[in-house]
């Protein structure tokens, strides 16, 4: 790897210099701000992945062969992000460091996911979806929260599990009821909250038929363009007067833009986790990394099927790795 350390007025000049020193794959390491001569400048120190030049010999020396599979695995790899619509500066980060966790004896995937778990937060099992609290899933229309907690409650009753479930999705005609028909099923019934004394019946109802180990409560489609509805979703939630940790479900199939957005318009709500649903539905996913890692919110649960036997998964850096390195297909190439 080759290290340069060097010294300029503007940004723009130290690009240049780095450019002209170590090419255009080179990586900014630091920058900070000293003092030359009684004035300010910028110290940038800046690599590449490329050994040293070596020293001039007395006598020519045949040239050492190249490592093609060593030259060609950045481009390549950067070609599969940039089909996933990885962001350029993530993809060529990934990309660069890729070759030395490979020299090291990583493979090609495991060092992926290793790279992937420095650049984004994910949770374990047990810290996605911890028992004991009331859990708010919001997101913007048809993202699949009412099937996530349909299968959530479904695993859980599998599992010996008790929980809660209850709906503030009294916006829309048939809202609640495929909740309802859901619940009937599992042998249990959720609860539509409209106001505060919905909300008591449902305590009183809950505690009459055992203790919980949790709540679940689904919520209305939200318009993210509509600051109002966020702002009239957020005094519901702080409304119930409940300890509520809330998801932000995201559909996997949102076209980027939208995608990274979400976050953003959801602030007021403090979301604790990105949860995707229809993995499914896609096969490109580098507006998942774009979204966490602009986000810095930790990726938990996902849903890759609407049924209800296929529980959730928890996404992990290793699936998402894997996700990664294969190139993005259409449907007709999938075999019938």
């Amino acid at each position: 790897m080759r290290i340069r350390t060097l010294t300029a007025d503007k940004m723009t000049d130290a690009l240049r210099l780095i450019r002209e020193q170590l090419g255009p794959e080179a990586l900014i390491l630091e920058t900070r701000k000293v003092q030359r001569n009684g004035r300010e400048t910028l110290e940038i120190t800046a690599a590449v992945n490329e050994a040293e030049p070596a020293p001039p010999a007395r006598m020519p020396q045949p040239a050492a062969p190249v490592n093609t599979a060593e030259k060609t695995l950045p481009s390549l790899l950067n070609s599969t992000l940039q089909a996933h619509g990885v962001p350029e500066d993530l993809g060529q980060t990934l990309a660069t460091a890729l070759p030395g966790l490979k020299a090291a004896g990583f493979t090609e995937s495991e060092a992926l996911a290793m790279l992937l778990g420095k650049q984004l937060r994910f949770l374990s099992a047990a810290e996605a979806l911890p028992t004991g609290t009331a859990h708010v899933f919001v997101g913007p229309h048809g993202a699949g929260k009412t099937t996530l907690v349909a299968k959530l409650a479904w695993q859980a009753k599998q599992r010996g599990q008790r929980l809660g479930l209850l709906s503030l999705d009294d916006q829309k005609v048939g809202g609640f009821e495929p909740l309802a028909i859901a619940a009937e099923i599992f042998g249990t019934h959720a609860y539509l909250i409209a106001g505060p004394d919905d909300l008591r019946t449902a305590a009183a109802s809950l505690a009459k038929h055992g203790t919980r180990e949790g709540l679940l409560l689904d919520t209305a489609g939200l318009n993210p363009f509509a600051p109002r509805a966020v702002a009239l979703l957020q005094q519901r939630l702080q409304g119930l007067g409940l300890p509520l940790q809330v998801h932000l479900v995201v559909p996997a199939n949102l076209n980027a833009a939208d995608m990274a957005m979400l976050p953003v318009a959801c602030q007021p709500l403090a979301p604790q986790s990105l949860i995707f649903t229809k993995l499914d539905c896609t096969t490109r996913y580098g507006a998942l990394v774009a979204t966490a890692a602009a986000s810095g919110l930790p990726l938990g649960l996902a849903t890759h099927a609407a049924d209800m036997a296929t529980p959730p998964l928890v996404l992990n850096a290793s699936w998402l790795a894997e996700a990664l390195l294969e190139l993005p297909k259409q449907p007709w190439e999938y075999a019938s």
